[in-house]
């Protein structure tokens, strides 16, 4: 029985509902022997009579009947998915789904997405903010076409194309200040700190950093937003480790921003896409924004 293909199927139903196999030919742009064969073949793989053959037409048999209305009804709910997957890719044609680093979308992503609505106004944009740890679960169920942030590890399936190196700077209030013009972790031991969580790159970038120069620093907040980790530092509360682009929307002028001795002090910031996916137009133009945006927008410089 698995062996049924559709065309059979098809035949089948166009015979039924015409009552004859020379009009289901002439529906089918097919000879009424080919028609008949298919019928036959049909038959032969149910084990059954499926019509009653008379010289000017033909009707179901009672299997006949009850294969037609199972097989009308699956046909049916084909033609319904194919519909609604017509749909969506008619939808997605138009509609281009993003994901994007928390710390990049106010100000590097924020300016493309209204360059692109302006330059294509029949398409529109949506963004989901998500931190690294959860890019690669969106990007494998298809939520979004491809990922702007960090790069993360195990990508495996997926592509990373680097656009920019971003730093990590350190963000130093009056009271912690010893002037210097660069600072390494080493300077950071007897001070509060002030991080973002570790579902975020840039904290497991200093985690790293950390373990390989087998240091352990005093954390007194951990966070999930660059902007409270900003305020609090220009509170004079303790220094605080971020990544140049969330200080890059600072207006806070309680601290002095210092860059790290450390050379590896800095990660990668790229697109992330599935291998393989193919972008639609939208969505490739969208990538091209972008990729001119981190070209042209320099990396915040220390103060």
């Amino acid at each position: 029985m698995s062996d049924i293909n559709l065309k059979l199927l098809q035949s089948f139903l166009l015979v039924a509902k015409l009552g004859s196999f020379r009009r289901a030919a002439e529906a089918a742009r097919r000879s009424s022997a080919a028609i008949s064969m298919q019928i036959k073949e049909l038959e032969d793989q149910v084990g059954m009579r499926l019509f009653v053959r008379r010289s000017k037409n033909v009707t179901l048999t009672p299997n006949g009947q009850m294969l037609f209305e199972k097989t009308e009804r699956a046909m049916r709910d084909i033609d319904d998915g194919f519909r609604s997957l017509s749909d969506i890719a008619a939808m997605r044609q138009s509609t281009v789904t993003i994901a994007c680093a928390a710390t990049l979308a106010p100000k590097r992503v924020g300016s493309v997405l209204t360059m692109f609505r302006r330059r294509f106004p029949d398409s529109s944009v949506r963004l989901i903010e998500a931190p690294p740890a959860t890019a690669l679960e969106i990007l494998e169920r298809q939520v979004a076409e491809f990922y702007v942030g960090p790069t993360v590890s195990d990508l495996k399936t997926f592509t990373f194309e680097k656009l920019a190196t971003e730093p990590l700077l350190a963000c130093v209030p009056p009271e912690y200040d010893n002037g210097k013009a660069v600072i390494s972790f080493h300077d950071l031991l007897d001070v509060p700190i002030i991080v973002l969580d570790q579902s975020t790159a840039i904290r497991a970038l200093i985690d790293d950093i950390l373990y390989r120069k087998d240091l352990t620093l005093n954390i007194a907040y951990e966070l999930q937003n660059a902007f409270t980790a900003l305020s609090l530092a220009n509170a004079g509360l303790g220094i605080a480790l971020l990544p140049s682009i969330a200080i890059e929307m600072a207006t806070f002028d309680g601290f002095r921003v210092v860059p790290f001795a450390e050379p590896e002090a800095a990660r990668s910031i790229g697109i992330i896409a599935e291998k393989g996916y193919v972008q639609h137009n939208y969505s490739e133009q969208l990538m091209r924004l972008i990729r001119a945006a981190f070209a042209e927008m320099p990396v915040a410089k220390a103060l």
